[in-house]
């Protein structure tokens, strides 16, 4: 939700904020410790990163959700400025220092 909001105060010329989904179920200690099994590898989790980071057809890609390497639709709560705002408020009292906005 917070990347949504700080792609539309920032310059997308400067600076891209997107929100990632690596991988699912990658074979790590907390899903060994929950009991599950790996669905991805570590190497997909790598690879979906590696491509939000450096592939050339996403520069000045902004505000956007992907799903490991492909973009997808986040959560529908979102996309809504009021629940964005209240997180927002809420994260600002519990660090109790008032987001930095230009």
């Amino acid at each position: 939700m917070f990347t949504f909001d700080l792609a539309e105060e920032l310059d997308a010329g400067a600076v891209t904020v997107n929100s990632l989904h690596p991988s699912t179920y990658m074979p790590t200690k907390i899903v060994f410790a929950a009991g599950a099994q790996p669905a991805s590898s570590v190497e997909d989790g790598v690879a979906a990163t590696q491509r939000l980071v450096a592939d050339p057809d996403l520069d000045g890609v902004t505000g956007r959700y992907f799903d490991r390497r492909r973009e997808a639709r986040a959560h529908p709560q979102a996309y809504d400025p009021a629940a964005r705002l209240q997180l927002r408020e809420l994260s600002e009292r519990l660090v109790q220092q008032p987001a930095r906005r230009p």
